[in-house]
């Protein structure tokens, strides 16, 4: 009885070790499409290349003018980005670079879409308090 059993644990070891080698060389083959597909989809000089042009687009020079009165908007605007920074005059045509008009750009809508926020806000909170009567 005890070399059936021996067998029979030793037929079953002999395939657990047979799928652990198909599972292995199926996770190979695997890993190795992976690879293949990373490599098409991911060419680094290409994608080296496309960095410089950006960096290149973004290091361009335009000009900028700023507007000016004598009260919220007079002084002169200064804007950083990652340790490289500029001072802007307002009300004069400025050449700079088109990543700090880009940040402008950005301040601008956000600001816009603050203001826009507020009123909505505004609006809401004054019909919340006639809907109270508050």
């Amino acid at each position: 009885m005890e070399g059936k059993e021996n067998t029979g644990l030793k037929a079953l070891r002999r395939e657990m070790e047979e799928m652990r080698a198909a599972y292995e060389e199926k996770i190979g083959m695997l890993e190795a499409r992976c690879r293949e597909k990373a490599d098409q989809v991911f060419d680094r000089e290409r994608y080296r290349e496309h960095l410089r042009e950006q960096e290149a687009w973004l290091n361009e020079y335009v000009e900028v003018r700023l507007f000016k009165d004598n009260e919220k908007y007079k002084d002169d605007v200064y804007v950083a980005i990652n340790g490289k920074n500029c001072v802007i005059r307002r009300g004069v045509w400025t050449r700079i670079r088109r990543k700090f008009a880009l940040l402008l750009d950005q301040s601008e809508i956000q600001d816009l879409r603050t203001a826009e926020l507020m009123e909505q806000e505004a609006k809401r909170f004054a019909s919340e308090s006639l809907r109270h009567s508050v």
